[in-house]
């Protein structure tokens, strides 16, 4: 066979290029391993057979939302495209080094300090120093450590060493030491000294404080910031003065310190500033609550409007500047706000700030929704927990004990309506908002609750309890009306809210009835009319239990089933604990003889309602109707199985 000579050369030059592509694959092949291997933390493996590779899409970047921390241990599968994406370096440790130059820092500075005094208090025994040179001396120490610490802190900047953390130990001693030497000579000016008013020592304190802490916001000097939180609770309670107004300034200082907390980073800034906040407000109210009895009311009323303020303040620069630390988050975006608005309930007691508090809690509901945050839910809660502090603490509102109560009472029903209508818009599947509004609703009636129970109807034939008895029944009407709401809660949260119910419902007929009876005759009308509300109370709900195990529609058998049991459980628990010992004559036999006949006609006729309706045909459609969710998963391998045989499903 002859080859031509550019046929062999052509060949040859082609095996060139095939084998110069085999090596630069396989150095990229290398490069590629060592990358992923670099980025996922293994070792590199032998390199895999060649396969069309395609890029993954960039992950979204996590919302400033709080969901995946909120679900409490909640952590979704990783992916295998996301094992390859590269981690956040951590943190290297702090050196030991540096560890010591902190301690040495803080420790010069107490050591400073002392000197400093030890020093001026052997010039005041020699008779060297009087009031006016230590008052001087003193300012010129603080400016002195002032500078100091700021030329400190440019020099670390043009050094451009990358291990600063000395340096900024250093300039946080020098800096937080001016300040405390500053906070120190406004004290001995007014209390000491007596040269200044209590009121002027406050403004000129918050003039110095904002000056420093402009010097660590502008310096992003962090642990300044951070130690000046740590003073604020022993500089706020020495200058505090409940007689001089001016003075009620240094209990801003938590919020000023709280304003400068914006961006994502130094989440133990904003952690001190709650914990003294916090702290800071159960110092107030202690002192005026516990140690200084009588106080005006415009004290408690300032102490229960900062405690208020601060919350909403808290939860609002939480959700708006989230910091990277969920933990802290959660501390000072809901821990916090609700330990603040529950310390501003004591001293707004017996003043109109008690009623402040429901707002506040609907402000911390709607900054939580806002977001699209847990704080929202919790903030349903606690408005109802802020309605039962208004019912227990609220001032006399000058109508009368039994009025102002039922004031209270028909405003909180409102307000229960409006959450019912706001839970289910919300599809709120959560049990707790409707428990604690559930709850608070029998907290509100309790006084009515115990005349009912306690055979007492001569409290019932007022108008204020007529009137509270259909407020209830308004609430417990749209309760009813919206009741497909609570269908996806656990059976025992039915239960318990069922049980609620008849026990409402229970204090609604009796009222009524008692009320009824008293204005048609009398004394005895009274009676009468109480003995006769509680045994149709017992009739009702067995009554109701036999509709709903052999009558109701749209209602699935396990529905009906649990309802119908829970009605006539709590119907022969009252006959026999309640009734029989409490009611007599007519509606004590009354009540035993249609409850007895309506158990008896759920017993016989239950059995046969059931084979009856499933004669001729499937499974019951009411019971697929309520429980969708099961059949659907049922009907699916149904389908593919009809699908195997040839068949259609319908």
């Amino acid at each position: 066979m002859t080859t031509d000579p550019r046929d062999a050369l052509e060949l040859r030059l082609t095996l060139r290029r095939l084998e110069a592509a085999e090596a630069a694959l396989a150095d990229a092949r290398r490069s590629l391993d060592a990358v992923l291997s670099r980025q996922a933390g293994v070792q590199p493996a032998e390199a895999p057979a060649l396969s069309p590779a395609v890029a993954p899409a960039p992950a979204p970047a996590p919302a400033l939302g709080r969901e995946p921390f909120l679900r409490f241990g909640h952590r979704a599968e990783p992916s295998p495209i996301a094992s390859a994406k590269p981690r956040k370096p951590k943190k290297p440790p702090v050196p030991t080094e540096t560890k010591v130059i902190r301690g040495i820092a803080v420790v010069g500075s107490l050591i400073t300090v002392a000197g400093v005094a030890l020093a001026v208090t052997l010039a005041i025994q020699a008779g060297l120093l009087g009031p006016l040179g230590r008052v001087l001396l003193s300012v010129l120490l603080a400016v002195a450590l002032l500078g100091a610490g700021l030329w400190l802190d440019r020099y670390r900047h043009k050094a451009g060493d990358r291990d600063s953390n000395g340096m900024v130990a250093g300039v946080t001693a020098l800096v937080v030491t001016s300040w405390l030497v500053s906070a120190t000579i406004i004290y001995a000016l007014v209390q000491e000294l007596e040269w200044w008013p209590a009121w002027l020592g406050a403004l000129v304190l918050m003039a110095v404080w904002l000056t420093f802490l402009a010097v660590a916001v502008l310096r992003r000097l962090s642990p300044v910031a951070v130690s000046m939180g740590l003073s604020i609770l022993p500089v706020a309670t020495v200058f505090y003065d409940f007689r001089e107004p001016l003075t009620w300034l240094v209990t801003l200082l938590p919020l000023t310190l709280l304003a400068v907390t914006l961006g994502r980073k130094h989440p133990e800034v904003r952690v001190v500033t709650a914990a003294v906040a916090v702290l800071l407000q159960a110092w107030l109210v202690n002192d005026m609550v516990n140690v200084v009895f009588f106080t005006p009311p415009a004290v408690d009323i300032s102490i229960a409007l900062l405690g208020m303020v601060s919350a909403l303040a808290f939860a609002g620069m939480t959700l708006r500047f989230q910091k990277e630390n969920e933990n802290a988050n959660l501390l000072t975006g809901i821990i916090a706000p609700l330990i603040l608005l529950l310390l501003a309930a004591p001293p707004a007691n017996d003043t109109w700030a008690i009623w402040l508090l429901v707002p506040a809690a609907v402000g911390l509901a709607a900054i939580g929704y806002l977001h699209h945050d847990l704080l929202g839910m919790i903030g349903v809660c606690a408005t109802a927990v802020a309605f039962v502090l208004v019912w227990l603490l609220t001032p006399p509102l000058g109508a009368g004990a039994p009025v102002d109560a039922t004031i209270v009472t028909a405003v909180f029903f409102a307000a229960a309506v409006l959450t019912i209508l706001w839970l289910e818009h919300r599809k709120e599947t959560s049990v707790w908002p409707w428990a604690f509004w559930l709850g608070a609703a029998l907290v509100v009636t309790m006084h009515l609750s115990r005349n009912v129970l306690g055979k007492s109807p001569v409290w019932l034939i007022d108008h204020v309890a007529l009137v509270q008895a259909l407020l209830i029944a308004v609430f417990l009407g749209v309760a009813v009306a919206h009741r497909r709401a609570l269908t996806g809660f656990p059976v025992w949260a039915q239960v318990v809210f069922a049980v609620a119910g008849l026990h409402l419902s229970m204090v609604t007929v009796v009222t009524a009835a008692t009320w009824l009876g008293n204005l048609i005759g009398g004394n005895p009308g009274m009676w009468l009319g109480y003995l006769t509300g509680h045994a149709l109370v017992s009739i009702l709900w067995m009554v109701l239990a036999a509709w709903i195990l052999l009558a109701a529609k749209g209602m699935s058998d396990r529905a009906s089933l649990g309802s119908g049991v829970v009605l006539a459980v709590a119907g022969v628990v009252k006959l026999i604990f309640f009734d029989l010992g409490t009611l007599e004559g007519l509606p004590r036999a009354m009540a035993f003889l249609v409850s007895g006949v309506a158990l008896l006609a759920i017993a016989a006729l239950r059995t046969r309602r059931r084979p009856s309706a499933a004669e001729g045909r499937g499974p019951d459609p009411e019971e697929q109707q309520g429980r969708q969710g099961e059949e659907q998963t049922r009907e699916h391998p149904a389908g593919r199985a009809s699908g195997v045989e040839g068949e259609v499903a319908p």
